[in-house]
This record gives C-alpha cells, sequence and structure tokens, in this order.
C-alpha cells in the first residue's frame, strides 16, 4: 500500500508544494534539476513564459535522449539476453567438466603418489639385489680359493703319505 505525502519545494524562487508517492528526497533533486534547466534557459529578452517553454523543450530533449539511449542499450544487449540462457548452460558444463578434470587429477595424483612408493620399494629390492649380487660374487671367490686350498692341501697330503 502507497502512501501519500506532501513535499514543499522551491523551484526558480516559487513555493510548491507537491503530493506525491515518491521519496522527499527523490522529489527534492527533481526540483533541483527543473530549477538548473530554468535557469539554463533564462536570457534578458524572454519572457517569464518563453523562458519556461524553453525549459520543458530541454527538458523533453533530456527525456528524448534518454529514451534514445534506452533504446540503443536495449537493441545492443538483445544479443547478450538472447545468449544469456545458453551461456549460463555452457558456464555449467564447464563448471561440471572442470569439477570431472579435478577428480581426475586427484585420482592420477593417487596413483603417481602409489607408483612412485612401488618404484621406492623396487629401488631398495634392486639395491638389496645388489649387495647380494656382491655377497654371491665374494663367496663363490672364497669358494674357489677354498677349493684350490683344498686340493693343494689334498696333493700335500697325497705326498706326505708317499713318504710315510
Amino acid at each position: 500500500m502507497v502512501t501519500e505525502k506532501k513535499v514543499q519545494v522551491e523551484i526558480n524562487g516559487i513555493s510548491y508544494t507537491l503530493i506525491t508517492d515518491e521519496s522527499e528526497e527523490h522529489i527534492r533533486e527533481i526540483a533541483s534539476y527543473v530549477g538548473k534547466k530554468i535557469n539554463e534557459a533564462k536570457a534578458d529578452n524572454l519572457s517569464y513564459d518563453k523562458e519556461l517553454v524553453l525549459t520543458s523543450l530541454n527538458i523533453a530533449n533530456d527525456l528524448f535522449n534518454v529514451g534514445n539511449k534506452y533504446k540503443r542499450l536495449k537493441e545492443d544487449s538483445a544479443e547478450a539476453v538472447e545468449k544469456f540462457p545458453s551461456l549460463v548452460e555452457n558456464y555449467k558444463k564447464a563448471i561440471d567438466h572442470n569439477d570431472q578434470l579435478i577428480e581426475r587429477v586427484n585420482q592420477l595424483s593417487q596413483q603417481n603418489e602409489s607408483l612412485e612408493n612401488k618404484k621406492n620399494d623396487l629401488e631398495k629390492q634392486i639395491k638389496s639385489n645388489e649387495e647380494s649380487d656382491k655377497l654371491i660374487e665374494k663367496l663363490r671367490n672364497e669358494a674357489k680359493r677354498l677349493q684350490q686350498e683344498a686340493a693343494s692341501l689334498k696333493a700335500e697330503n697325497e705326498q706326505l703319505k708317499g713318504k710315510l
């Protein structure tokens, strides 16, 4: 429910009481605008009536200019307004696709971490195997040396038996 109120304004030195449902601040802004337009139209050789007619023409010109700007803006924005639903839909699809990509990156990161752990385990196993290979080679060499020593001792034993 709109309530009307009285607003007192002064335009060009004359006081007016207006009944309106607009805010007092808004009405005062309009009155100030009209007063400014009257002052712009004042000239030494014009009667008050002609000044008011010229003021009315200037205000009407401003109104038409605003209306024309509105029409141009409406026409210029028509394509954007028309495309807005598809842009919103494309935006939502892009967000969904981005979410899917984020999920895929997370999965791949987990797989990568798992593979890194397996790689580290394999590297430890390789190092352990290399150490085992070195130990085996050392033991082979030791076994070979012991076989040679055993053969030498056997030959020496055979010689000693022959002397007895």
